[in-house]
């Protein structure tokens, strides 16, 4: 289980969540774009292009305090792949003070809202496999599945967050009409936690048809302040065992509070 943040207060003030309208407020979302990505400036999204965007299919959604102060934000553009048109969601962020409020989680309902609204029905977004918190919202609290692993998918990338590893990621998939599968039968561990914090892959032969798991640490930042090197056998060792499992037809359809990846067949 991962740390909770502390939160801004007991009783965090009323958040009005919409889509931005005005020229201040989409500056106001490059600006929190520049504070919490800001460490490489091609992180940084230009409000010309948040309006270009919102104005031509694409969805940007602020979180506003009533005195109209911006505490979060988020943006998807149009997208088509295979035949399918898709929402792009690229980034998701919140004001540290306000993590761990349910902002984001209300950001991305208003996105499944108007996406349905804009006749949309599925939104895509790459997180990495190793943030436990990211994976936990994605695919438990909002109900998405993951079923495609690319490698260094952003190549180097010189963030806080990111830099000094293969930037690989999952892709989550939001299909906003759609039931999840559910994993039957009992499941056997591919990947878990040892007891110094390494990464222990069992050698199983994956089948079509079986369910595994796939355990991350619960704070892999705190992983690599601590040790880099450590942090990149996770990342090598994480990538082996969510290939395998990918490759044997299964999908990450859940992730459990104790830090645990589930794949399973598709529906």
């Amino acid at each position: 289980m991962w740390p909770v943040p502390p939160r801004a207060s007991a009783s965090p003030p009323p958040v009005d969540i919409r889509l931005v309208r005005t020229h201040d407020e989409f500056a106001a979302c490059e600006a929190m774009s520049r504070d919490i990505w800001g460490a490489a400036e091609r992180n940084v999204v230009p409000r010309e292009l948040l309006l270009t965007m919102q104005h031509n299919g694409g969805l940007v959604h602020g979180a506003f305090l009533a005195a109209g102060r911006l505490v979060g934000f988020c943006f998807a553009f149009l997208g088509r792949r295979d035949g399918q048109l898709r929402l792009c969601s690229h980034q998701l962020g919140v004001l540290e003070a306000f993590r761990g409020t349910g902002i984001g989680i209300a950001l991305k309902q208003a996105q499944r809202y108007d996406a349905l609204r804009l006749g949309v029905e599925l939104v895509t977004w790459t997180f990495d496999p190793l943030e436990a918190r990211n994976a936990y919202i994605n695919l438990h609290r909002l109900g998405c599945i993951a079923r495609l692993y690319d490698r260094d998918h952003y190549g180097a990338m010189e963030d806080e967050l990111n830099r000094g590893l293969p930037s690989d990621r999952l892709e989550a998939e939001w299909w906003l009409r759609r039931t999840k599968p559910l994993p039957a039968g009992d499941p056997a561990v591919m990947l878990r936690v040892g007891g110094d914090g390494e990464p222990v892959r069992e050698q199983l032969d994956v089948s079509p048809g079986t369910t595994l798991l796939i355990s991350v640490p619960p704070d892999f930042q705190a992983v690599k302040r601590a040790s880099p090197e450590l942090a990149l056998r996770w990342r090598m060792e994480s990538r082996a065992a969510f290939e395998a499992a990918l490759t044997a037809g299964l999908v990450a359809v859940d992730f459990r509070r104790d830090g645990t990846y589930v794949m399973a067949p598709p529906e």
